[in-house]
């Protein structure tokens, strides 16, 4: 049943026989009061009253004589310490959004100004002071409940009723004056607030209030252990919170060593409704749970964590299996539901995954209806670009989907772009690298004696590098002649390519081609080690032609290797071990045959299995240790591709330092195979590489590491300053989790980092035939390609295309230097590109100021688009929302919030434009009005805390008509 309407309460008035009102009851009646008697006032209106408005005297004052003195008394039963109240409850009428008050405000300081007005605070009298009465000159008075506020004189049912006795009038008379005496003034302070509402604010203090309001964040209480949220990180936090709430998530991208983790506990905070406990989905590799625990749990954050590959994996029956309970818990996702993926960027290939013709992710069947359910997400990494930019839309397809109204029926769709400036500018995405923080950071001041910038951490000071030491070394391929003849003559062909989906950046469309498999791999072999080449060839020599398979194929393969295996015994005078050809063959046939491969390969298998084969790659890697560990005492990590190349590389190392250097390794050796260490294992061997990272007593210390990628994400080994990628990674990503591995912030203001890529001197050949040698310059000009994008991305690279470069980053030509050229912004992107690193930056360096600015601001200034509209910051239940109206289309306009804040941004000296206060206020409210109307919501509830008037420049005249022909429209 409909609810029935709130009956309305009537005014009930007695009059007296000449038609003056004498009692009265009910909503309205003190106005009707002050309509009725003060006109007769000739001196001096004393009142009593609980409350004071600025909108109750805009009501009274058309009834006063301009020379009659108001004298106002308010009190309320709040106790002590509540003078400041007083001042708050006046000042709160300059927010409302539906009357306009300015001139109202111009009249009542000219009052204060020549005696006329006189206000005094009774709150903080001994006995509590709750009188509500009007007295007008010595010739009557009226009193009841009515207090002197729009709602007390137009809303709330009072009662009131009038005297004309002159001893009553006497008796109120001195007991006012007497209070009033011993009441506090407030005459002074209000003048100086009203005035600098009437005066105007600069433009840039209505752009840093809105910034500061926008950005502010609550501090809460952590317990030990907990690391507070560092400024830098702040912005980021505040705006996942407000894309929480318009979006449900952010794709929040922050270069290693910015504090991921601490940006992701905050979320997780502040997230959890009042009086309940979110329930946290945390995603992320195994190696950061320890870091993740330690923030969250010391915010009292109830999370349950799953390593990021069990989205991978299929579902089990057993109920206690981890993917079983993952899936469980985001079935049961809701509103309530926060789900964090840390190094989200594992997900970088799902949607090439969903495209392709299996059309299948686990991933998204799992993720996407519990974010549909509505679960907020949050995805985290250092690296979202990888290969191509679908790599990019894949991770922003996990988040909730926009909406969008073709043909007027609404749908969902996911969020997508076509290059790095439109990735950099979405809404739902934000973006923190390390140029970002440095001007950040430079932005406030904190420079030290010797000009280096600095991160304030709570009392510590910390740094980044001081530089970046960029190295490309060349370096001859092991029997680069012969196996070069052999990959051209096709030796490492298989018979049947494989179908192959791809995504192409430069037509944004997916491709299909076929690759081979087996040449890719060989060929990554022989760019790795001699021992990776090796093994590619005994796969190659266990595995037949198309020709040659039959149903005893596995004989004749076994029969033919024991004879080749022969014939290198003959030649090495040294004992061969004869391996199980079905599981070391390939899956597919070969392009030649058997004989015709192993007359060329067996000889070349002989070489590189002698002990004494020289590796020029090897000997490029052994001086970069000789340097900067033996000769610097610092500590190199090696990164490979092959589990073969690691554990040479540990054999060749200890051999070659003996017991000068200690090797760490993260693969091992099981049965004569390799494989990567149990995670345990190999969480012990990066603790003893890098111990004072991990604030962790080693028993024993390493000074190099050789690993694979598997351990170049999440983990801090900021012990280390050399980087050596002996092993070309394949994306973006992979190269700059590398160095994000070293590329930290200490509290070493002088530390020097040094990043090593290796490539082979066939890339120089120009004009060749050679199949694999194109193919060899594809690749490594694939990767620079790749990092050049991403590094547009991220703001600053970790490869160098000539031989020694150096990035230093203060003082200079240096990322920092570039961060000030706002095209390099552009070009880099960074929390919306150039707008939100500017916005921020600017934050921090006035924060104090933004601090002590008034609650209420209206400003007006000059901007470059032809038509006038007007930017209102309203605050709608204890939410900030931005909002711009267009005077011309009399229109709201649909902006982001960066798009807001990039609108109104100025410098400090930026000067008010020509137009009228007075008018300024008048489009203010309107375009507040009409934001309530569009929501539907009632202008009482919304306050209008800065409105900007933004004016075409040389158009004021144009302008002030249109003002003109509003107000009279709206008359």
């Amino acid at each position: 049943m409909p609810r029935k309407p709130k009956p309305k309460l009537a005014l009930d008035l007695q009059y007296n026989p000449d038609g003056s009102p004498i009692a009265g009851v009910g909503p309205g009646v003190g106005l009707e009061f002050i309509k009725a008697y003060f006109p007769e006032a000739q001196n001096i209106i004393r009142i009593a009253s609980a409350y004071f408005s600025l909108l109750g005297y805009k009501l009274g004052r058309k009834y006063v004589a301009s020379d009659v003195q108001f004298q106002i008394l308010v009190g309320r039963e709040e106790g002590r310490h509540v003078r400041a109240t007083v001042i708050d409850e006046i000042m709160a009428d300059l927010a409302q959004c539906d009357t306009d008050l300015w001139k109202t405000v111009f009249e009542l300081v000219e009052r204060m100004k020549s005696g006329r007005f006189i206000i005094r605070d009774a709150r903080e009298m001994q006995v509590p002071f709750h009188c509500k009465f009007y007295i007008c000159d010595s010739k009557l008075i009226w009193h009841g409940s009515s207090n002197y506020s729009r709602k007390g004189l137009c809303e709330s049912a009072e009662q009131v009723s009038v005297s004309h006795d002159s001893e009553q009038i006497r008796l109120f008379t001195n007991w006012y004056d007497s209070v009033a005496q011993n009441a506090q003034d407030l005459l002074a302070e209000l003048i100086k607030k009203l005035e600098d509402w009437l005066n105007l604010a600069t433009p840039f203090e209505v752009y840093l209030k809105t910034l500061f309001l926008l950005n502010n964040l609550a501090e809460y209480p952590l317990c030990s252990g907990a690391y507070s949220p560092v400024y830098y990180q702040k912005g980021v936090i505040a705006r996942a919170l407000r894309q929480a709430n318009e979006y449900g998530g952010a794709l929040i991208i922050a270069a290693t060593g910015l504090g991921k983790t601490v940006i992701g506990a905050e979320i997780a905070l502040r997230l959890q409704p009042i009086g309940r406990t979110s329930q946290v989905i945390l995603i992320a590799p195994g190696g950061v749970r320890e870091n993740w625990e330690q923030q969250l749990e010391n915010r009292n954050v109830y999370f349950k964590f799953f390593n990021i590959d069990l989205l991978f994996r299929k579902a089990s029956e057993e109920s206690r299996h981890l993917t079983t309970q993952l899936e469980k818990r985001l079935q049961r996702a809701n509103d309530n539901t926060v789900i964090i993926i840390d190094e989200a960027h594992f997900y970088r290939n799902e949607l090439l995954r969903k495209k392709s013709k299996r059309g299948k992710s686990l991933v998204y069947e799992r993720i996407v209806p519990a974010v549909k359910a509505g679960a907020k997400i949050f995805l985290l990494t250092a690296t979202a670009y990888g290969t191509d930019y679908l790599n990019l839309n894949s991770l922003l397809y996990l988040l909730p989907h926009r909406f969008y109204k073709p043909n007027l029926l609404e749908e969902q769709i996911p969020w997508e772009i076509s290059d790095a400036e439109e990735f950099s500018r979405l809404p739902i995405v934000t973006i923190l690298g390390l140029p970002h923080v440095l001007q950040m950071a430079r932005n406030r001041g904190d420079i030290d004696t010797n000009g280096r910038t600095f991160i304030q951490f709570g009392d510590e000071r910390r740094y980044l590098p001081k530089s970046l030491k960029l190295y490309s070394l060349r370096y001859q391929l092991f029997l680069q002649p012969e196996l070069q003849a052999a990959f051209d003559r096709r030796c490492f062909d298989q018979a049947f390519k494989s179908p192959h989906e791809w995504f192409d950046d430069e037509k944004m469309a997916l491709c299909e081609s076929a690759i081979d498999t087996v040449y890719n791999s060989s060929l990554t072999n022989w760019l790795s080690s001699p021992v990776a080449m090796a093994y590619s060839i005994e796969q190659n020599l266990a595995t037949l032609s198309s020709c040659e398979q039959t149903e005893d194929s596995s004989q004749l393969t076994l029969n033919l290797w024991e004879q080749s295996v022969t014939d290198i015994h003959n030649q090495e005078h040294r004992s061969f071990n004869v391996f199980d050809t079905q599981n070391r063959s390939h899956k597919t046939p070969m392009y030649l045959s058997l004989e015709e491969r192993s007359n060329t390969l067996m000889p070349l298998l002989a070489r590189l299995r002698q002990s004494n084969y020289t590796d020029d790659k090897f000997l490029k890697l052994q001086n970069i240790i000789q340097e900067h560990c033996l000769d610097t005492k610092g500590k190199v990590i090696i990164f490979v591709k092959r589990y073969l190349t690691a554990q040479y590389l540990l054999s060749m190392l200890e051999r070659t330092f003996s017991d000068a250097l200690k090797i760490g390794c993260t693969v091992e050796t099981d049965e004569g195979n390799p494989r990567l260490k149990a995670g345990l294992e190999r969480s012990e061997v990066l603790k003893q590489f890098s111990p004072r990272s991990h604030n962790y007593n080693a028993s024993r210390e390493y000074d190099v590491l050789i690993c694979t990628d598997a351990d170049g994400v999440g983990v801090n080994l900021q012990d280390a300053d050399t980087v050596v990628n002996y092993d070309p990674p394949e994306g973006a990503d992979e190269l700059f989790q590398r160095a994000g591995r070293v590329l930290r912030i200490t509290a070493n203001s002088e530390r020097v980092i040094q990043f090593y890529r290796l490539v082979p001197l066939i890339i120089d050949q120009t004009d060749s035939l050679s199949r694999v040698q194109n193919d060899i310059c594809k690749r490594f000009t694939r990767i620079v390609h790749r990092h050049d994008k991403s590094k547009r991305i991220l703001g600053s690279g970790v490869i160098s295309e000539e031989e020694h470069s150096e990035i230093t980053l203060d003082r200079d030509l240096d990322v920092e230097q570039l961060t000030r050229d706002s095209q390099f912004l552009k070009d880099i992107g960074g929390l919306g590109a150039e707008s939100m690193l500017s916005h921020v930056a600017v934050l921090e360096q006035y924060r104090s100021r933004a601090e002590d600015l008034p609650e209420y601001l209206l400003s007006a200034r000059g901007y470059s688009k032809p038509q006038p509209r007007i930017f209102v910051l309203l605050k709608y239940e204890s939410k900030y929302c931005p909002i711009l109206f267009n005077l011309s289309s009399q229109k709201l306009e649909k902006q982001d919030e960066l798009a807001f804040l990039d609108l109104i941004a100025c410098i400090e000296s930026e000067p008010c434009a020509a137009i009228q206060a007075a008018e300024i206020e008048k489009i203010a409210n309107q375009a507040a009005r009409a934001w309530c109307d569009f929501e539907n919501i009632s202008v009482d509830q919304v306050s209008k805390i800065c409105g900007l008037y933004l004016v075409p420049r040389d158009k004021t005249a144009e302008i002030n008509r249109l003002l003109d022909d509003i107000s009279n429209y709206e008359k």
